[in-house]
């Protein structure tokens, strides 16, 4: 039997850091209950922002994986 291969050392590292980076950022723009308003305002500004940037990012994401799979094909 064939036994399974342990995941690339760069995709493991690399989701790692995705997800390093994901709670760095759900850090910054969660709002404290301790924060002053214009510092939640500021967070919310953040939140936004992510979403915006995420948004932008989404057709140039969904445009490479139809290309990658026309590729493959």
């Amino acid at each position: 039997m064939d036994e399974p291969q342990a995941p690339d050392s760069g995709a493991v590292s690399l989701k790692d850091k995705a997800a390093e980076t994901y709670r760095w950022w759900d850090n910054l723009a969660t709002i404290n209950a301790e924060d002053p308003f214009w510092v939640g305002a500021a967070k919310i500004g953040v939140r936004l922002l992510g979403v915006i940037v995420l948004l932008a990012l989404s057709p140039v994401i969904i445009l490479g994986l139809i290309i990658a799979f026309f590729a493959v094909l």
